[in-house]
């Protein structure tokens, strides 16, 4: 699952926090203060790859900076229609007036990357992101892999990317406790679930607004809630009685539990469901190499098509299919992160020359 919240300029702190997980349970030795994700030499000349503090690719609303959060104030003046919710207050709910209540009308899901790389249904990879302070940009990560491929993570990484003080430690710990519990409970297999639509809306996220269907199986008399994601991805909506079969992750909100596809089969066809999050697209501008946790990141300054300038990390340069090079087109999705004071887009996915390539990342020991 990829979903990109959108993100504004904030002032960062580089003060980072490692931790490490046994297969059970966490010991507090593990810990270790001031370790980064993005180690300081990495990122020694990044202030010289801007013009000015000018980084803000969703300028939405004409004349003014769009920090992507509610305020009714600013509801008035924009003509942006992607914040009509407190997210920062809500996770999940119903509009006014609405009886069609079997599933929300708009919920949060939050951001995992889940990486299924020899497509056997179960994930290689899979980091999930937390933002403390509900400001679009993520603070901390936690990568899990299965080392034994028994289809149960039994181990687990957590990094911060800023700071977790200045009234954020309680937010950091709740992180960390819900990175242990992900460890517990969730499997590294996909889940599957076979029925015919029985009710089909749309749901809106903050990264997009979504089709949401409740399938019922026959054979067992059981139902499923699946989030099938971005309308924008369909034609039209699902049609009533249509057979699907969706693999993916099971999440809970509210007292609804919903499964994220990660793939669908219907009529035939499977097809892989794209939660990257927005796309930005625009020119590389300059290139570099970057050692990060001991192996050569590639990392890309792109001009937006807005104009706006754009810090990306495409992954490992050994694992990047794609060319390269200043001058080219390139479109990129992803999470985005604090790191010193930049927001830095972590790309999952990378479209050059008309190719798009899912970057592959691995857990960091």
């Amino acid at each position: 699952m990829r979903y990109l919240r959108i993100f504004s300029r904030v002032s960062l702190v580089t003060a980072m926090l490692a931790l490490a997980f046994s297969p059970a349970l966490l010991r507090a030795d593990e810990w270790e203060e001031n370790t980064p994700y993005y180690e300081d030499d990495a990122w020694y000349d990044v202030s010289e790859w801007f013009d000015g503090n000018d980084y803000n690719p969703t300028d939405e609303a004409i004349g003014r900076w769009d920090d992507e959060t509610y305020d009714a104030s600013d509801a008035v003046t924009s003509s942006d229609q992607d914040n009509d919710i407190d997210w920062s207050t809500n996770s999940y709910g119903y509009y006014d007036n609405n009886a069609n209540d079997w599933y929300y009308d708009y919920y949060d899901y939050g951001y995992t990357d889940y990486g299924d790389y020899n497509s056997d249904n179960a994930f290689d990879y899979t980091a999930s992101y937390y933002d403390y302070d509900n400001d679009g940009l993520y603070d901390a990560y936690a990568s899990y892999w299965d080392s034994d491929g028994d289809g149960v993570y039994d181990d687990i990484s957590y990094y911060s990317f800023s700071d977790a003080s200045g009234g954020n430690a309680e937010q950091a710990k709740k992180s960390i406790a819900d990175a242990k519990s992900k460890q517990k409970s969730q499997q590294a297999k996909m889940t599957s679930f076979t029925g015919t639509i029985k009710s089909a809306k749309k749901v809106k996220t903050p990264a997009s607004t979504n089709i949401v269907v409740q399938l019922a199986d026959s054979s067992s008399g059981k139902t499923m809630i699946v989030d099938l994601g971005p309308a924008n991805d369909f034609d039209t909506m699902p049609r009533l009685g249509q057979s699907v079969t969706a693999n993916g992750v099971t999440y809970k909100a509210g007292d609804k539990t919903v499964l994220l596809a990660q793939k669908l089969e219907r009529n035939g066809t499977l097809e892989q469901v794209n939660r990257s999050g927005r796309s930005y697209t625009g020119t590389i501008e300059k290139t570099m190499k970057s050692k990060i946790r001991s192996q050569d990141h590639q990392m890309v300054k792109i001009k937006t098509d807005k104009g706006k300038n754009l810090l990306v990390d495409l992954g490992p340069a050994k694992n990047l299919d794609a060319k390269i090079s200043e001058g080219t087109k390139i479109t990129v999705k992803g999470p985005a992160v604090k790191i010193k004071d930049r927001a830095l887009l972590v790309a999952t996915e990378v479209k050059v020359n008309g190719k798009t390539t899912d970057i592959k990342r691995v857990a960091v020991k």
